[in-house]
């Protein structure tokens, strides 16, 4: 008759566990993850993978984005001297566009002071100077040059056939300039 040794019977138990717990802290990044990831992906980019009508596709995208869009353009920055008030802006209606724009300036810090406001300018037409409302004081001023998109013939009258005003084409958009207002010498 053999006698079972109670001791050798534990550490063969605890080494039977540790082996199970350490295998399956090795398969539990694989286990986590079987429900997160997508089993079907594989590495690369679209770009080599494109398919007939693909092209098609995203020019119509492409066509349908930019019927919702606009471009802008205005110079960088603008200088004048103190006292002056007229300022080369260069602000322009990009004739790819298909939409009016009217365009407002003003200054970031003061967004009620309206510094200049124009009247519609068509795709292709530009304002190359404008005049400010007022002269700025010497120094930079972080200006907001603000475009405003309107769709082309499309008017809001009212029943007695009064213009009421124009219908807004979206958001609008804008860029941040310095104005920069020199010392008069």
């Amino acid at each position: 008759m053999s006698a079972r040794n109670p001791r050798g019977t534990r550490v063969l138990a605890l080494v039977v566990l540790g082996l199970a717990f350490a295998a399956a802290a090795l398969q539990a990044p694989r286990l986590l993850e079987a429900g997160w990831k997508d089993p079907r992906v594989s590495l690369g980019s679209y770009d080599a993978l494109a398919r007939e009508g693909d092209e098609a596709r995203d020019l119509d995208r492409q066509a349908e984005a930019d019927a919702y869009s606009m471009d802008i353009s205005c110079a960088a920055a603008m200088e004048l001297e103190e006292g002056q008030t007229s300022v080369e802006a260069r602000l322009e209606n990009p004739s790819t566009n298909h939409c009016d724009q009217r365009i407002r300036i003003f200054e970031r810090e003061r967004p009620d002071d309206l510094l200049f406001e124009s009247g519609a300018l068509s795709p292709g037409e530009q304002l190359q100077t404008v005049d400010l409302s007022h002269p700025l004081e010497a120094g930079t001023h972080h200006a907001v040059v603000e475009f405003q998109g309107y769709e082309r013939g499309v008017s809001l009258l009212s029943n007695e056939g009064r213009l009421l005003g124009h219908n807004s084409f979206g958001a609008s958009c804008a860029a941040e300039v310095d104005i920069i207002c020199r010392p008069q010498e």
